[in-house]
């Protein structure tokens, strides 16, 4: 369970991989489908890859006509951790799903099993393939790899004079000053959305710890709080300086409208990650764009990092028939070993994948600043895989209390260990 060093030493040993084209081919076509047909079920939160997704999966069932999907794609300012429990729930659990980390396989565990001697444990990054290894048990498939930060408009920091990209708080607030003197607003928030504050937001001090899983054990064991932490302190100064440059409306803007006002350039950040990517160029091919580190304080080594992580693991459910799960199986090892599947996932999907023998290549702005990050050993990892379940959106209505004026910050990190303690346990 304790991977975060090993997360930070083989991220940059993907990246290497993905270059050299390293690895082991896994066969280009599934094994052989089942005589009955089958309906695939599959849950996932992509929804900004709803066309693409459903694209793909026609296009395994023109080849494969005994084997058809129903696509479940819940996401974006919809929680999709409610809807997939009352599936469950109902007893109408999908057969392949998404989970995102330890803590939510704890949540699934009754219904995952493993996928050991899958042909892409051997061809996926050490790192990617052992975030859901759990006692020798290799539970999830990673697909690719995601990171986050401040997606940034170079046009602007160039028209505004900003020449040296911040990598501290006091940088950060120079440049957001130099961008509101040349009339733009210098952040779109995002902090009407729950997943923007409690999962990607919250991340940072906890990845920013001398050692987050050290850190986030001694939480778990009610040894440690985040009220007396300086990092968790050190968050209440970048979320006030967002409110401060940011958008009018900081409370109600979700992430659609993160990227109107970006792409419309009336403001020149905005809290996100490489999956945006593919909606900005869409928006405006000629857009010229890049990823910013977010820093809590004033030490630039340690500033100049970013969060890259695994966002999610399929999963195959346990409760599906022995030949519905062996669909699974095989349509997931097609999704990342066939020369189909590996178009997709870069090509369509505009994915950094978890492979080594798929090659990144046409990724945009935001994906190269991620790749050269990777090669010069400057990420954190994502820990909130992690968070107990339920804490996101704990995190996200303290929060959100904090910038409505309706406590103060130490207030708002007491109330944040209080509900820790509660969940954790």
């Amino acid at each position: 369970m304790k991977r975060t060093v090993l997360v930070l030493m083989m991220v940059v040993a993907v990246m290497a991989m993905s270059f050299a084209g390293g690895g082991q081919e896994s066969a280009a076509e599934p094994v052989p489908a089942v005589e009955e047909s089958v309906d695939l079920h599959v849950f996932h939160f992509k929804v900004n890859l709803l066309n693409e997704w459903n694209n793909f999966t026609g296009e395994y069932s023109a080849v494969h006509p005994d084997v058809t999907f129903t696509n479940e794609i819940v996401g974006g300012g919809a929680q999709w951790m409610p809807v997939l429990k009352s599936k469950f729930a109902a007893g109408q659990g999908p057969d392949i799903f998404i989970v995102e980390g330890p803590a939510q396989y704890d949540v699934f565990s009754d219904y995952i099993v493993p996928q050991n001697g899958a042909p892409w444990i051997g061809r996926a990054a050490a790192f990617a393939r052992e975030g859901l290894n759990i006692d020798g048990d290799y539970m999830g498939m990673p697909v690719n790899l995601e990171a986050y930060g401040y997606i940034y408009n170079k046009a602007i920091f160039e028209e505004a004079g900003v020449t040296q990209l911040p990598r501290t708080l006091d940088e950060l607030r120079a440049a957001a000053e130099k961008i509101q003197a040349a009339g733009y607003t210098p952040f779109g928030t995002g902090y009407g959305e729950w997943w923007v504050m409690g999962l990607h937001l919250m991340n940072i001090p906890f990845a920013r710890q001398d050692d987050p899983q050290a850190f986030l054990d001694a939480l778990n064991a009610g040894e440690v709080t985040m009220a007396e932490n300086p990092q968790f302190q050190a968050l209440q100064h970048l979320i006030d300086l967002n409110v401060e440059f940011g958008e009018r409306n900081p409370l109600t803007t979700n992430n659609r409208k993160q990227v109107e006002l970006f792409v419309n350039n009336e403001v020149a950040m905005i809290q996100q990650g490489n999956w945006k990517e593919k909606d900005i160029l869409a928006a405006d091919a000629n857009a010229r764009i890049g990823l910013l580190p977010m820093p809590l304080g004033n030490d630039p080594a340690e500033g100049d990092r970013i969060a890259v992580g695994v966002p999610f693991y399929f999963v195959i459910n346990g409760d599906a028939s022995a030949k519905t799960q062996a669909e699974a199986a095989s349509f997931l090892d097609y999704l990342v070993g066939s020369e189909t599947g590996k178009e997709y996932l870069v090509q369509k999907f505009g994915f950094i994948p978890a492979f080594g023998d798929v090659e990144p290549v046409g990724l945009g702005g935001i994906s190269r600043d991620i790749i050269a990050y990777a090669d010069q050993d400057k990420a954190i990892p994502w820990m909130f895989g992690q968070f107990p379940d339920g804490m996101p959106n704990e995190f996200a209505d303290a929060i959100q209390a904090y910038i409505a004026g309706q406590t103060d910050w130490q207030g708002t990190l007491e109330r944040m260990d209080a509900s820790w303690a509660r969940l954790a346990n």
